[in-house]
């Protein structure tokens, strides 16, 4: 990912298990700010077959995304922390989408009674996700794409609740480059892989328990994909194609809610993803699932235009776009960028994900509409 920045056994099995809870809950609405005009959307399509999707991603290809997600998102880390000073900065309109909206999913979820906690440790030395193919673990994955010069590259996304249960939620620099490309510089050969593991045995050299999901429809803010806004627009989200034995991805591994508009300051946050590094961390290879756990905080509670959600986590470069979630189980912001990367490693351990006001909101109802 473009970031950089012990628990016991018992603490683990429940995190596991508090990742994906019975029912959604709402947070409180934060304070509302002067409205702003809506916030314009990019959408796209990848039209490709989803069967030759799935067959482009060979062994070779998946290795070398995953080596290019931790040197090559780098860069992005460095550009991110250039679009969070004051100089150079894009004027305010451009920047502060209105707080004035929440947008809270309701819809209950499979039932996991056992999801009693109320609060979980605080853990930012992020430890490996108990059973990683088991339910509800899958519900974040793998996220495998090309740039536009065809080289491979790896991200984290997680199934979030749409009307069309075929939906998945990542940063927006994981399906377009933020280059002001418009809906021609998304991504390609998109894919979505729950429950991935390595597996040298297998041909592919991974496992896909649960299928692998092919991108279709593709919705992230204008404000990225023209801009690469950091402080309020790295979300997007897109739709996907089910494999032939499957039906839908809500169904097959579950997905998570959302609380967007609610303000960055949360508690007791379970923030997960693939890290193919970390801060001082020699045993993340990008093929593994890590999580921390603990409290978001507004990054800059000083500055009204940045309200991004700053999360102490020693994950890297590979695990952008995973979600930071509540206990409940709703997506509250998106693993976007580190502080003080160099262009070949982590060297802070904290997590940034743009504010999810106004602009998710919009993602998610788009995105929600498209079949």
């Amino acid at each position: 990912m473009n970031l950089r920045t012990t628990g016991r056994a018992t603490a683990a099995a429940l995190l596991s298990i508090a990742l994906l809870p019975a029912t959604l809950v709402s947070a409180g609405v934060a304070q509302a700010k002067t409205p702003e005009p809506t916030p314009k959307l990019t959408v796209g399509e990848q039209t490709d077959d989803p069967q030759k999707v799935r067959e482009y991603w060979t062994a070779e290809r998946v290795s070398r995304a995953l080596a290019n997600e931790k040197k090559d998102q780098a860069a992005f880390s460095k550009r991110a922390a250039a679009g969070t000073r004051s100089e150079g900065r894009a004027p305010v309109k451009q920047v502060l989408p209105a707080q004035s909206r929440t947008a809270v999913s309701s819809k209950t979820l499979t039932s996991l009674s056992t999801a009693s906690a109320t609060s979980v440790p605080e853990m930012p030395y992020a430890q490996p996700v108990p059973f990683p193919q088991s339910q509800p673990a899958v519900v974040v994955g793998k996220i495998l794409f090309t740039d536009k010069e065809g080289k491979d590259h790896g991200c984290s996304g997680s199934s979030i609740v749409t009307a069309n249960n075929n939906t998945v939620w990542t940063a927006g620099h994981c399906i377009h480059p933020g280059d002001g490309t418009g809906a021609e510089g998304f991504y390609q050969d998109i894919l979505f892989i729950p429950g991935f593991k390595k597996n040298e045995l297998d041909p592919k050299g991974y496992d896909a328990p649960w299928g692998e999901w092919a991108a279709k429809g593709k919705v992230a803010p204008t404000s990225w994909t023209a801009d690469g806004d950091v402080l309020w627009a790295d979300m997007a989200a897109f739709t996907v194609t089910a494999p032939p034995e499957y039906t839908n991805l809500t169904d097959t591994v579950g997905a998570l809610g959302y609380n967007f508009g609610s303000g960055p300051d949360w508690s007791d946050i379970i923030n997960s993803g693939f890290p193919g590094e970390g801060y001082q961390r020699t045993d993340m290879d990008g093929y593994t699932q890590f999580y921390c756990t603990g409290n978001a905080e507004d990054a800059n509670p000083y500055l009204f235009i940045d309200e991004r959600l700053k999360f102490d986590c020693d994950m890297g470069h590979g695990a952008s776009g995973g979600p930071m979630a509540t206990p409940e189980g709703q997506i509250v912001g998106t693993n976007s960028h580190g502080e003080g990367d160099d262009p070949n490693t982590t060297t802070v351990p904290i997590l940034y994900s743009s504010a999810h006001a106004d602009n998710a909101i919009e993602v998610i109802n788009a995105v929600g509409a498209l079949s």
